[in-house]
């Protein structure tokens, strides 16, 4: 993924959870999150057992997630407070000098009154005004909360780049919290003008198709993958294939539309994924296997040569036990059931790594509403 896909995966992610943006940019983004997110990305158990035990009003946590750090520039550093830290003495401006007036008289016209200094300042240094302090000075005011770590004012930056902790989080998350959906078709405006007006009961069908997205794997030493996308009618047990490419050029919402009914299921959701599955173990049986079969050869392979280092090993660890069980030593024998504990492991690597499989897992799923084409 380059820059641009993960700014707008994350930006997906953050407008489909409520968040408030705050603030972006190309190269970042500053948000608030929203209660859901918040529970999922902040890993703050004690905190939201907290608000769901007292009813009190969550605060949720700001992030600065910046996408592009090196167009990013960099944050000032900070005091023990967590505020931005004042210029030193050697970076502040330059007091103008102002000639001292002499005893009794009056300050000359467009300069200021002396000021008497401050105990326990330097007699050179500037005067401070009415209601500063020597904090406020050198460390600024300390800002309001704004539900982030590390200090008052200070809001988390992370870099949420391809291979990040935090986009990884995120992925996870809206894997868990997307991987089954339930969505209708939105009507045309052209159909919605078209519907007879308020008191009829005339209403469009829509029927239910089953969205299923799979992995396919074949696993040796090697690996290769498939993505296959099924979409399966709920109503006809019509199928159809690369269903997902169908659905993503749709108008699709997740609420019921207006004078709309859904057809009743005549199939089930496990008889439907039983379908399709037949179906692939039909596609499976006509690969050529021929991979299978070369993986099975270096597995041979593999399995004669452990077994070339270590049967003469357990030979001769056998033969020092006969030796000495006269003596009743028992190291030999603990040596032995070591040697044995080893072979075996090494042998299941070796056929967890060579050993040929073909193995199903479900991406995502779901319940696509779309206008009925079945007629009754």
């Amino acid at each position: 993924m380059n820059t641009e896909q993960v700014r707008r995966y994350v930006m997906r992610y953050l407008e489909a959870t409520d968040c408030h943006i705050l603030e972006k940019s190309p190269a970042h983004t500053t948000v608030k999150l929203s209660e859901r997110a918040d529970r999922v990305l902040t890993n703050r158990p004690y905190y939201w057992g907290f608000v769901d035990r007292t009813g009190a009003e969550p605060e949720t946590m700001r992030f600065t997630f910046v996408f592009d750090p090196v167009a990013m520039p960099q944050e000032p550093p900070r005091g023990p407070g967590g505020a931005p830290m004042a210029p030193t003495v050697g970076d502040a401006a330059p007091y103008a000098a102002v000639p001292a007036a002499a005893p009794g008289s009056t300050p000359a016209a467009g300069t200021a009154a002396a000021t008497p200094p401050v105990p326990g300042t330097a007699p050179d240094s500037p005067a401070i005004a009415p209601g500063d302090s020597i904090l406020g000075r050198y460390f600024g005011v300390a800002p309001a909360f704004t539900g982030g770590g590390g200090g008052p004012g200070r809001i988390p930056r992370e870099d949420v780049t391809h291979g990040s902790r935090r986009l990884e989080q995120i992925m996870q998350a809206a894997h868990s919290e997307g991987r089954f959906v339930s969505l209708f078709v939105e009507p045309a405006a052209d159909e919605a003008a078209a519907r007879p007006a308020r008191g009829t009961r005339r209403s469009t069908p829509y029927e239910p198709w089953l969205l299923l997205n799979l992995k396919l794997e074949f696993a040796c030493d090697l690996k290769r993958e498939e993505i296959h996308s099924y979409g399966i009618s709920l109503v006809s047990g019509k199928m159809r294939t690369s269903y997902m490419e169908e659905a993503l050029a749709m108008q699709l919402t997740p609420k019921l539309p207006p004078h709309v009914h859904v057809l009743p299921w005549r199939m089930t959701i496990q008889q439907a994924r039983s379908t399709v599955e037949e179906h692939l173990v039909e596609i499976i049986s006509r690969y050529d296997d021929t991979w299978a079969s070369e993986a099975s050869a270096r597995l041979e392979e593999e399995l004669a040569r452990l077994a070339a280092y270590y049967e003469p090993l357990l030979q001769e660890t056998a033969a020092e036990k006969r030796s000495t069980r006269e003596a009743e030593e028992t190291e030999p024998t603990d040596k032995l059931t070591q040697i044995k504990q080893q072979y075996d492991m090494r042998s299941q690597e070796l056929r967890w790594q060579f050993e040929p499989r073909i193995h199903l897992s479900l991406i995502n799923a779901g319940v696509i509403h779309v206008p009925s084409t079945v007629t009754r």
